[in-house]
């Protein structure tokens, strides 16, 4: 097996490298990890480097020890910096002076203490009962630490105050200083607290704030009460900060495979005392029959060359505990599927494997002329159209340019529809297309064939206005909702049935960009218009503006609201809402 995702620095290096979020490794001439950096473009930040473009008086010396460089792709950079640093701290690199004492993040600490309190704290290496993190954004960790005080209060300050403090009249300090608090009660809180920050109540949390919601309300404490169910909107935010890291102790390995073109694809990574310590992704002929065979031999040949872990865990989860103990030698304590929270790790990166595979493979050309036989048109260029909307309004089309295996970027198009109201997708499209044709003629380039995020109802409408100039196909999910099996469908209404091939993986990633760049195009839109609206109102600020897009999304949402609907939002009092009522009604 050969590991794919280190690269020797070459010339061709950076044709290697993905445009990704993610974590870098130098390594020297030994394979000892000299320098480790994150990037919200991989392949630009190393360019960097390996051009010797980066200013800084250590980057040539960096470049001269340096023999290789191999990534680790994250869902979004502010991940790649929480796994950046704590990488650096797990393998102490020569040249990242700088972060080695982690003093830039911040971490959520228990302290070792008769009574334990729960702090923010920027000093790791400190003896503590429990520590977690580290955190990169202040507001969230503040969100967190609050939450967990009102569900487990615990002592605030480190001074003793007999007669109680004004922590402890608000009702959020169990006062352990008076001398008569439960201290079976307090250590309850404080294992509480841990169990949440190691993963294990995230399914009861939701729960346990809404009996707390009850009981303040009971007592007439609206304020806390309101104050509880904000921070029910925080979880899943606070939840996706945790997805770099491992509940545990000890060594745990993860494997995700998947068999693709006779190719077996694999990501190993391994967590070491609860934080992601590495990512390998390797690649080998297919040589079974059965995924267990082939997972069997990847998890012997693995483990050959590699120190053991005290549990693994595989997706898919085909092979039982005796059978992954059989073939590997090794005694794991624990075995079973990837818990969901981890599998964007392994996810991101297999599918950044087979991706990489498909570009440097031969076969794309096979694809393309595949692909060519079904159209009845020669193809080498694709333009894919998709059309986001939010109940009608903020109608937006992205358009995507995909040539000769690669995404142009600089050809990418968006358009605000001006001639359609409410959800019509059909009297989209049309406008869009009808645009779209005026500038291939004014520009004399057009795609060797429009794609459609859509079915035959859409590809006719566009069908109607285009005329022939360029060749029309759709691509709607599998009738069977069979993941990854779609359709693709001619402008004559014949149908195609997409296997997991190299084609239908070029055509499920032209889809799924353009899907994406037209979501977030609809994203913008909102935000700017209702901004642009809402600064009409006097008492409307930033912090409100987004208070209120996170509750309402549209503006028509907002103009339809009662003033008890608005003032259910954070920040707008009752003499606000009635403005803002006023102003749309």
């Amino acid at each position: 097996m050969n590991t794919t995702n280190s690269f020797v620095i070459d010339e061709a290096v950076l044709t290697k490298i993905p445009r990704l979020p993610g974590v870098y490794q130098f390594a020297d001439i030994n394979g000892k990890v000299i320098y480790i950096g994150k990037a919200k473009d991989l392949r630009s930040r190393i360019s960097q480097y390996v051009n010797l473009t980066d200013s800084r008086p250590m980057v040539p010396v960096l470049m001269e020890n340096a023999a290789t460089v191999s990534v680790i792709i994250t869902p979004d950079e502010e991940e790649a910096l929480i796994l950046e640093s704590s990488l650096i701290r797990k393998k102490q690199p020569q040249f990242n002076i700088d972060l080695k004492d982690d003093k830039s993040y911040p971490y959520l600490a228990i302290t070792k203490e008769e009574w334990p309190r729960l702090i923010i704290s920027r000093q790791p290496w400190k003896k503590y009962l429990f520590i977690r993190g580290p955190f990169t954004q202040a507001a969230l960790l503040h969100s967190l630490r609050d939450l967990l005080q009102t569900i487990y209060p615990l002592k605030y300050c480190s001074v003793n105050n007999p007669s109680g403090c004004i922590n402890h009249q608000m009702g959020i300090c169990p006062a352990p200083c008076r001398k008569n608090t439960d201290r079976t009660a307090y250590m309850a809180n404080v294992t509480g607290i841990i169990e949440v920050l190691q993963g294990k109540k995230w399914k009861e949390l939701s729960g346990i704030i809404k009996d707390k919601i009850s009981k303040y309300s009971e007592m007439l404490n609206f304020e806390k009460a309101a104050s509880l169910r904000d921070t029910i909107t925080m979880i899943p935010d606070i939840q996706r900060k945790f997805g770099v890291e491992f509940s545990g102790k000890g060594v745990d390995d993860l494997f995700s495979f998947r068999v693709f073109d006779n190719m077996l694809f694999t990501v190993a990574v391994r967590y070491s005392d609860g934080e992601l310590f590495s990512v390998r992704t390797f690649s080998s002929a297919a040589l079974f029959d059965s995924m267990e065979s082939c997972i069997a031999a990847s998890l012997a040949s693995f483990y050959r060359g590699n120190p053991p872990a005290e549990k693994v865990f595989l997706e898919p989860a085909i092979l039982s505990t005796e059978q992954i103990n059989s073939v590997t030698g090794i005694s794991f304590s624990k075995t079973g599927g990837i818990p969901s929270a981890l599998k964007k790790i392994t996810d991101s990166n297999l599918e950044q494997a087979v991706e990489r595979y498909i570009r440097e493979s031969t076969r794309n050309n096979e694809a393309l002329k595949e692909l060519s036989a079904f159209t009845g048109y020669e193809t080498d260029s694709i333009m894919c159209l998709d059309i986001s909307t939010l109940s009608g309004d903020f109608t937006v089309a992205g358009a995507v340019w995909w040539e000769k295996g690669k995404f142009i970027k600089n050809k990418y198009r968006k358009y605000r529809i001006k001639t359609v109201s409410g959800v019509d997708d059909f009297g989209s499209l049309r406008e869009v297309v009808s645009r779209l044709m005026k500038q291939w003629l004014s520009s004399g380039t057009k795609p060797s064939l429009l794609l459609i995020d859509g079915g035959k109802g859409q590809v006719s409408s566009v069908n109607s206005v285009i005329k022939g100039t360029v060749p029309v196909a759709g691509i709607i999910k599998d009738r069977r909702k069979i993941k990854g099996m779609e359709q693709l469908i001619t402008a004559d209404g014949r149908e195609f049935q997409l296997t997991d091939s190299v084609l239908s993986l070029i055509l499920r990633s032209i889809r799924d960009e353009t899907h994406r760049f037209a979501i977030s195009f609809n994203r913008s839109s909102r935000k700017s218009l209702l901004s642009t609206t809402l600064k009409e109102i006097s008492g409307i600020g930033p912090e409100r503006e987004l208070a209120l897009l996170n509750r309402f999304k549209t503006v028509s949402a907002i103009r339809k609201a009662t003033v008890d609907e608005l003032k259910t939002v954070s920040g707008i009092s009752e003499s606000l809402a009635i403005k803002i009522f006023s102003h749309f009604n």
